[in-house]
């Protein structure tokens, strides 16, 4: 993991916000969004979820297929990845 340098007024900024029980939003350190889960929101997929966080809204469907080996590799299987992502 890369490291995050911080420059000294951030610094300050954070550990003055934890000393005062604050964060930047005005919620305190030990409060939390409320979460909602649900599962099976997507009728076209093999799985599907939505997590709500705050103001935050995810939404995220998987499709699986069963399909042949490539012919250069015929003893092995393989996994292809395709993300898309909407920011609103």
């Amino acid at each position: 993991m890369a490291s995050v340098v911080l420059s000294e007024a951030e610094k300050v900024y954070i550990v003055h916000g934890v000393q005062e029980d604050l964060r930047v939003d005005g919620r305190g350190c030990e409060d939390y969004r409320c979460a909602e889960v649900e599962t099976d929101v997507v009728s076209n997929t093999s799985g599907s979820a939505r997590v709500k966080l705050g103001e935050t809204d995810i939404l995220v469907g998987i499709k699986a297929e069963m399909g042949t080996p490539k012919l250069e590799k015929p003893d092995e299987g393989y996994l292809e990845f395709f993300v898309d992502w909407l920011v609103y």
